[in-house]
């Protein structure tokens, strides 16, 4: 990271997603300075240990924070950075570059446009984990994965390239699109399966004490992601929640249609039927598996 062109960077959320980028601009040789912003004193204090080793500097202020800022990355759910946005704007100099990493980029990416014009462009690394916060994180969660910006129509095309040479510089393929377009995208891709796993495992619930011990690969591999934080993805599906509905339409009249092969006498259907997911699935390309 020797030739970024960022020598201060504010994290703001230190998390799985925060904390991962910090662990990797230091994996990779970045010599600048580097300071995470958290909730409080108290977390200051907790984590201050873990953070030391890491040469990054902790605060709860974040308008103190901001002073001689390169870039400011927020990685805290959505819905705090909405609220976030509106005192960042009134804090930071006109040269800072803002962005983001959550999972929804619309209402992010046109508010962040209204506070702070060019100087911010959304994006989405498009990997995760069902574990959360700074003892989660891994330098090594970036590399191989997909980063996705979302500028707007006309936005400073410079601004653009550095965020995109900051993500190449931690392992990362840069590719663009609209902001619209990647929420219709990952509604697909994330945020409907993620809904469907809390579901089913929801659905389990009374039946639980006596299937606990009889769980296989399958029920496991299929809901590992129902382990994720609520609350983050809580908000998520509630800003996306149009789109995954259409989403969610099409399932079910998927699912409408097995229910007839299975009702019905054609086991050559059903087959068709798996045999199509299956190729279907071979297309993906899916991130790196992290241990």
């Amino acid at each position: 990271m020797s030739d970024t062109p960022f020598q201060r960077i504010i994290i703001v959320g230190l998390g799985l997603m925060g904390g991962s980028v910090a662990k990797a601009l230091r994996s990779r040789g970045f010599a600048g300075s580097l300071v995470g912003v958290v909730a409080d004193a108290a977390a200051v204090q907790r984590m201050e240990p873990a953070a030391k080793q890491w040469r990054i500097s902790l605060t709860h202020q974040l308008k103190s924070a901001l002073r001689d800022a390169d870039l400011v990355l927020l990685a805290t759910p959505p819905q705090i950075i909405l609220q976030q946005l509106p005192e960042l704007a009134s804090h930071i100099s006109a040269e800072v570059l803002v962005s983001d990493v959550a999972s929804i980029k619309a209402p992010i990416a046109q508010l962040g446009h209204q506070l702070l014009g060019d100087r911010f462009i959304a994006g989405h690394p498009v990997v995760g984990g069902e574990k959360a916060g700074f003892a989660a994180a891994r330098e090594s969660l970036y590399q191989g994965t997909r980063v996705i910006l979302t500028p707007l129509p006309g936005q400073a095309p410079n601004a653009v390239d550095a965020l995109s040479g900051f993500w190449q510089g931690l392992g990362a393929t840069v590719s663009q699109m609209t902001p619209e377009a990647h929420d219709q995208a990952l509604a697909a891709t994330s945020h409907l399966p993620h809904l469907l796993a809390f579901a089913y495992m929801a659905g389990l619930d009374d039946q639980a004490p006596a299937l606990r011990d009889l769980a296989g690969g399958g029920l496991r591999d299929f809901t590992r992601i129902a382990a994720s934080d609520p609350d983050l993805w809580a908000a998520i599906l509630w800003e996306n929640r149009a789109i995954i509905g259409q989403h969610l339409q099409a399932l079910q009249k998927t699912l409408g249609n097995v229910e007839q092969i299975l009702a019905g006498g054609d086991r050559s259907a059903l087959r068709a039927l798996l045999e199509r997911g299956r190729d279907c699935r071979q297309q993906f390309q899916f991130p790196p598996v992290h241990p």
